[in-house]
């Protein structure tokens, strides 16, 4: 397994409210977009992948397909009680896709709520793995924090050898299509496709925060 990580603030927003977590030995994955426009995003994302953390360490024997999507629903809570507790950062929300590798590289389980995604690339072609939470490329159905009831979308995958899992938040997205996103994903090693890639979002606008984890399955650094 090799891993590469990126998150910039771009060209236009003054802070990061991107956020994001690698933990290699769990073998886990986050990523966490604070909602743009709300108070204190940065603080929601932090905190939502810090329960994600936790809360998959604490279920540490439980099967990822069960453990993934209640560690989204104990971030969701942690959000709505940190919100609580300060006047200030009322109304904050975030998005958030947490991601688990199998010791052999063989199966990776995925469970997100919000617009956040999560891709596989395969032999140079992209698959999507996760579904927009939105109503007609609008507005979000669900954030982690916000009013309401969460229903994380989860799902597992079976993986080959060079296989690469990118996780990203919608700065990218936003500012690339999927066909622009393969190439610079199917290009050098992990570390440059994700220079790359937020380079290309910064080409085009660089409107939002992007935030990038990268794996490549299978293989290992020299």
């Amino acid at each position: 397994m090799k891993v590469a990580t990126r998150t910039e603030v771009g060209l236009v927003r003054e802070h990061n409210e991107d956020d994001l977590l690698v933990d290699e030995e769990q073998r886990l994955f986050v990523i966490a977009d604070g909602l743009g426009g709300h108070v204190a995003g940065e603080v929601a994302s932090r905190t939502a992948v810090h329960a994600a953390h936790l809360a998959f360490i604490e279920s540490a024997a439980a099967d990822p397909e069960r453990a993934l999507p209640e560690a989204l629903h104990l971030a969701h809570e942690a959000v709505i009680e940190d919100a609580a507790a300060d006047p200030g950062r009322r109304g904050m929300g975030t998005t958030a896709v947490v991601a688990k590798l199998s010791p052999d590289d063989r199966q990776l389980w995925i469970s997100h709520v919000g617009d956040s995604r999560a891709y596989l690339l395969r032999s140079g072609q992209l698959h999507r793995l996760t579904a927009d939470h939105r109503v007609g490329g609008g507005s979000l159905t669900q954030a982690l924090g916000t009013s309401g009831e969460i229903e994380p979308d989860t799902a597992r995958v079976d993986l080959e050898t060079a296989d690469r899992v990118l996780l990203c938040t919608d700065g990218l997205t936003d500012m690339l299509g999927d066909d622009e996103i393969a190439t610079h994903l199917a290009s050098g090693e992990p570390e440059q496709s994700c220079d790359r890639l937020v380079d290309a979002a910064m080409a085009h606008g660089g409107i939002d925060n992007v935030t990038l984890v990268l794996i490549e399955v299978g293989t290992t650094d020299a």
